[in-house]
């Protein structure tokens, strides 16, 4: 029954969200003062709109549009019809001016209801339009682009492809987590990659974060020029020591295809097929890149478990009232912002009746938590912790210890599991498991043997008849 539930929640759902009508806007972040660019409203819901108005403003010139597009579908779930459709504006706009300009939000009328659209935020960049005014205006910042000296001497330009390792901090201390990030930069047509090599990041801890398996290029500024970059790889690095510690080169050979003007005949031709296109090999390669490394400061407490950041700590057993023999775990939490892979255990005493076994470490979103099993061996009232653990905090730059409350244990007498079973609980040799011995191996028998006559045997001997000669008893 409660599943039917479920499912017609989930189906009604489905049907309130398809019913609900909403305004998009798509339009690009980035774009040169000489580039067109797109704008387009998506008004999606069960019916389309009666009504849309928007103006581009003063800011960008309108080249052409709107132009509208609907398209429909009609659907039938558990025997209700539910009709959508799917209405577009598109203008295609021309910047006047370089700059950060927000658009115009667009109204459209659906059902009598008002609806309005979010105000996207487009950048205006001279993208080299400057210098190449005397080129042809628009059409050369275009071929800029795509490469304008790939397109005049076969080649590809230093400016049109490099790559780049960077860090979000430079100067750290020992334990504290910096993201590096690998882009590649491209104003040309890339057909494939070779021969990649990245960094070792000697002296630090790494951990790849993203290492994607399609490389997606999206538009950024760089130097008031649009570049289509990727990021390649990204690393979580948590350095190890102090010093000047250098991170060496990244390596990246791109096959790019290049355009080469043709070597004119005469022909009548050579205005339609006047370019060629080849694959060349560019390698690419960063610049090494050094971090400052500061040591952390001495005179660390004994319950310092490596942490450098921001944490907090919580303690709590698993059964805080048992019977001997019985088996219970304290666990220790420890989450915060910092270098979380790298937390160590905290030490913890235990009363010397208690078996304590090996810690079991595992990862929570944001840290780890440390399991200790133990086994009291004797009862009474017991108390365990309170349970330290000190990081280092980077804000304040010092040492911050955290307690916990101190843990009270109950354990009662159990059963003699000795006696009952025949064997006893023991501990394995390092303490990592316990076992029933009792049940597979027998003891050793501590009192001595009597010994008895029983008579005496002779080997036979077989006389040649082949009748067997009985030997007394």
């Amino acid at each position: 029954m409660r599943k039917i539930v479920l499912v017609l929640i989930a189906a009604f759902s489905v049907l309130a969200a398809s019913a609900q009508t909403t305004i998009k806007v798509q339009a690009p972040n980035l774009v040169g003062v000489n580039e067109q660019f797109n704008v387009t409203f998506v008004i999606s819901g069960e019916h389309a709109p009666s009504e849309f108005q928007w103006d581009p403003g003063s800011d960008f010139q309108l080249v052409w549009g709107p132009q509208k597009g609907t398209s429909s579908s009609t659907s039938i779930i558990n025997g209700k019809r539910t009709h959508s459709s799917q209405t577009t504006y598109t203008y295609i706009l021309l910047p006047k001016n370089t700059g950060r300009f927000q658009l115009a939000a667009a109204e459209a009328t659906v059902k009598g209801e008002k609806l309005v659209s979010n105000r996207a935020t487009v950048e205006v960049v001279t993208d080299g339009a400057a210098a190449q005014q005397g080129q042809g205006g628009g059409q050369a910042a275009q071929g800029s682009r795509q490469g304008g000296e790939s397109a005049q001497t076969g080649t590809v330009a230093a400016d049109d492809l490099f790559m780049r390792l960077t860090l979000s901090k430079r100067s750290v201390t020992v334990g504290e987590p910096v993201t590096a990030t690998l882009k590649l930069y491209q104003r040309v047509n890339i057909g494939g990659f070779e021969d990649a090599k990245f960094p070792t990041f000697n002296g630090f801890w790494n951990q790849e974060v993203q290492a994607p398996s399609q490389i997606e290029f999206r538009r950024e500024n760089v130097g008031d020029k649009i570049y289509n970059a990727a990021v390649l790889r990204s690393w979580n690095l948590i350095p190890q020591k102090s010093g000047e510690l250098t991170i060496d080169a990244a390596e990246l050979v791109c096959l790019v295809n290049v355009r080469t003007q043709r070597r004119s005949t005469g022909s009548i031709f050579d205005d339609f097929f006047q370019d060629d296109y080849q694959t060349i090999r560019k390698r690419v390669t960063t610049q090494p890149v050094t971090v400052h490394v500061s040591a952390l400061p001495a005179g660390a407490p004994a319950s310092f478990g490596g942490g450098v950041g921001s944490f907090k700590m919580s303690a709590a057993l698993t059964r805080d009232s048992l019977l001997t023999h019985d088996a219970a775990s304290l666990r220790v939490t420890v989450t915060g912002s910092g270098n979380t892979s790298l937390l160590e255990a905290p030490k913890i005493s235990f009363p010397a009746d208690f078996e304590v076994y090996d810690v079991k470490t595992s990862d929570v979103a944001g840290g780890k938590v440390f399991e200790y099993p133990f086994i009291p061996r004797s009862h009474g009232e017991f108390t365990l912790g309170p349970v330290e653990y000190t990081y280092f905090d980077l804000s304040a730059r010092k040492y911050v210890t955290l307690r916990s409350q101190p843990l009270p244990i109950r354990v009662g007498k159990g059963a003699d599991t000795g006696s009952s079973t025949g064997g006893q609980l023991v501990a394995g040799v390092n303490r990592k498991d316990v076992r029933d011995l009792g049940s597979d191996i027998r003891f050793i028998a501590t009192t001595p043997g009597t010994l008895s006559s029983v008579g005496y045997f002779l080997p036979p001997r077989w006389p040649a008849s082949g009748s067997p000669r009985r030997v007394p008893s």
